[in-house]
């Protein structure tokens, strides 16, 4: 796996959070894509989730789950979703890791190129989910804190 130094930003993006097992953290994925195409809408981005864990409860985590869409929707007041103008990571460093159970080594190859860089990365991650022939892979971001600069 390689370190990447980029950004990534998508517009209209559809936020839901959930709080569910670490083993079912596709499912609100599946939902979500399917259940948001219809005749005028539809996704613009691969499915971007962040994970917190929960004190006390190790097997389920907050997951937030975004999704690009092709413009502005009405938002019914009791909807469990909201919308976001534009999800931006920036700056930030990424990494492509093949394999869904290599997770852990991308997250402890980010923050081991954050160390030797002198960069301080944000949590949580977040994963990009990519299909790839009836698999996943996933670009794992971390955002970069930007340093102040008093222009000197």
């Amino acid at each position: 796996m390689i370190v990447h130094e980029s950004s990534l930003v998508i517009q209209n993006v559809i936020c839901v959070e959930e709080v569910i097992s670490h083993d079912e953290w596709y499912v609100p994925v599946l939902s979500l894509r399917a259940n948001l195409v219809n005749e005028e809408i539809y996704y613009t981005s691969p499915v971007i989730f962040t994970i917190e864990e929960m004190e006390n409860e190790p097997s389920f985590g907050k997951y937030t789950y975004y999704l690009g869409i092709n413009g502005q929707v009405e938002i019914p007041e009791n909807a469990f979703y909201k919308q976001l103008d534009y999800l931006e990571i920036t700056p930030a460093i990424y990494v492509r890791c093949p394999e869904v159970e290599e997770i852990e080594d991308a997250y402890m190859l980010l923050e081991g190129y954050a160390a030797r860089n002198g960069l301080e990365i944000e949590k949580p991650f977040y994963h990009v989910c990519l299909d790839v022939f009836d698999d996943v892979m996933m670009d794992i971001y971390a955002k970069v804190k930007e340093v102040a600069t008093d222009g000197h």
